[in-house]
């Protein structure tokens, strides 16, 4: 099966290659299972791959394979890579064939946080990200609702513009989108504007320019500032994100 890897554009250009990896995992009961699974979609921080069977978003599995070493975060000079990834997506492939099912994850790194030693089957979501590039996270009480509109936690370079504000402020920035959705997006910023303001979020690379509203604003572990966008007047063009970036939803 060909996959398309996704890497930093100044690390590396896409490229596609054939990879597999072994998939470990508690269910409910804490009894261990493992499968083989070819992977649709990988990159340093993420990657997407179907199961026969399901996993319940926020939970913790870990994955085996032989990743190029140029798309590790450690562990270079092993044969193979072994990285625990975040499920932040699980849906049947098909209304035909409910047994299988497509995930998403978020690579958290070589170890898992202690509390999954005693409790596998804790939740968790993500809050940051860490000195090494991936994903941090933090543990969560209860299993997560499902989204109406999948996440794509795939960088993308964009214009914010302020449109309208209720303490008058005006201006704009060149920033990065943490993830997109159709209907919404999370944006990094540094500008004044807080819940119920109202931007334009522009994209050149997707040809998109859209109203949107700020429904939350908040600064993560990582001391960045974040907008929670709600776009008003346009969809943006997930179909173009799907042919190069892993399926992971934000929990």
């Amino acid at each position: 099966m060909s996959v398309q890897t996704e890497l930093p554009k100044e690390k590396a250009s896409l490229t596609a290659m054939s990879l597999h990896a072994v998939v470990k995992g508690k269910d409910k009961d804490t009894n261990q299972w493992n499968e083989v699974a070819d992977l649709l979609t990988v990159s340093q921080t993420g990657s997407s791959f179907n199961l026969a069977r399901s996993c319940e978003v926020g939970t913790l599995i870990s994955l085996l394979l032989p990743l190029p070493a140029h798309m590790r975060c450690y562990d270079h000079e092993k044969e193979l890579y072994r990285v625990w990834g975040l499920v932040q997506h699980c849906s049947p492939i098909t209304a035909d064939a409910p047994k299988n099912f497509y995930i998403g994850v978020a690579f958290i790194g070589k170890d898992p946080p202690a509390s999954h030693k005693a409790h596998p089957e804790q939740f968790y979501r993500i809050s940051g990200v860490g000195e090494n590039g991936m994903w941090s996270v933090t543990e969560w009480k209860t299993p997560f609702k499902k989204r109406a509109d999948i996440r794509f936690w795939s960088p993308i370079d964009l214009y914010l513009a302020i449109v309208d504000t209720k303490n008058g402020a005006t201006g704009g920035e060149r920033t990065i989108a943490e993830n997109v959705s159709k209907s919404g997006a999370a944006v990094y910023t540094t500008l004044d504007v807080g819940i119920g303001d109202r931007v334009k979020f522009i994209s050149e690379e997707y040809d998109f320019s859209g109203l949107a509203v700020v429904c939350n604003r908040q600064t993560g572990d990582d001391g960045r500032t974040r907008l929670h966008l709600r776009f008003v007047d346009n969809s943006f063009p997930i179909a173009i994100v799907m042919k190069t970036a892993e399926m992971v939803e934000q929990v």
